[in-house]
């Protein structure tokens, strides 16, 4: 963009969008503007004599404030999607507590027939044995199903998402099946 008197306010040169899928995380999505970002200063610098400048839509902008640390603590009172795209969004910060233990969550997967066509077929067949789980009596942050394979099926404030890789204080990441086998963790238990 142009530089003009006020902060990121100048006339577009070129843009670029790419989708963001429901699997991206900002690290793999840094990764990818990055070399979309080369490219376009690359293309800008070599055509800039012929491109017409686009103002901003100044109405359409939104302020983004400074991320707060405690942001990155897992609320599980807010809905699977809420949860799931703060993960993605603060990748690899958002940590939530399990045994009096911080435990980093670094993936999740959403629960629910809305993403049914983006999830694994291994986690489709899922969908309608989660759909019927009584779950009116469960906290959000309480681990209602284990999956052999796939992982713990944590409550959320609304519907219920899939641990697909946490880390441990003190370890690697690993995979939701790994943290069920390595700490025996069972139903029932509360994630902080």
């Amino acid at each position: 963009m142009l530089m003009d008197a006020g902060m990121d306010t100048g006339a577009m040169l070129l843009k670029y969008e790419t989708p963001v899928s429901l699997w991206d995380n900002a690290d793999g999505l840094g990764a990818k503007l990055a070399i979309e970002g080369a490219n376009l200063l690359v293309e800008t610098i070599y055509t800039f004599d012929r491109i017409i400048p686009t103002p901003q839509e100044h109405a359409a902008a939104t302020a983004a404030p400074p991320i707060q640390k405690s942001e990155y603590t897992i609320d599980w009172t807010r809905s699977h999607l809420e949860i799931h795209n703060r993960v993605r969004g603060f990748y690899p910060n958002c940590v939530a507590t399990f045994r009096e233990q911080p435990l980093k969550i670094l993936a999740t997967v959403p629960l629910a027939i809305d993403f049914q066509t983006d999830l694994p077929p291994e986690i489709q067949k899922l969908l309608p044995e989660i759909e019927t789980l009584d779950l009116r009596n469960s906290l959000p942050g309480t681990v209602i199903k284990i999956v052999k394979g796939l992982g713990p099926i944590v409550q959320t404030g609304s519907g219920c998402l899939l641990l697909q890789e946490v880390q441990p204080a003190g370890k690697r990441p690993q995979s939701g099946t790994d943290l069920v086998n390595g700490t025996r963790l069972a139903m029932g238990e509360i994630l902080g």
